[in-house]
């Protein structure tokens, strides 16, 4: 779990749903895991905790950015706990299918 520490992040899928299992970025706040599909891009505050969910076969291809100079007035205030892990794996957001 971490941070980015710049202003905004992009996340610019370059593969396929279908070329691999698992994946997606796990966002602490929300406790989601957000998937996107091949051209889409998910856009979020640096400052929010996320990380990347394991890939369990295949490959995953990702572009990201980082972007600064464009101040958010808010911070990721949500907590962490022992269940993350687990949570995510029930709340999967699928964009793009």
């Amino acid at each position: 779990m971490h941070y980015d520490g710049c202003d905004v992040t992009w996340q610019i899928m370059l593969s396929p749903m279908i070329d691999y299992v698992g994946g997606g970025t796990y966002f602490r706040n929300i406790k989601k895991t957000i998937k996107i599909d091949v051209g889409f891009v998910l856009v979020h505050p640096g400052e929010l905790f996320h990380k990347g969910v394991d890939i369990e076969s295949g490959r995953r291809y990702l572009l990201i950015c980082f972007t600064d100079g464009m101040p958010l007035p808010h911070k990721d205030s949500s907590s962490g706990d022992d269940e993350d892990h687990e949570k995510h794996l029930k709340n999967i957001v699928k964009v793009g299918v």
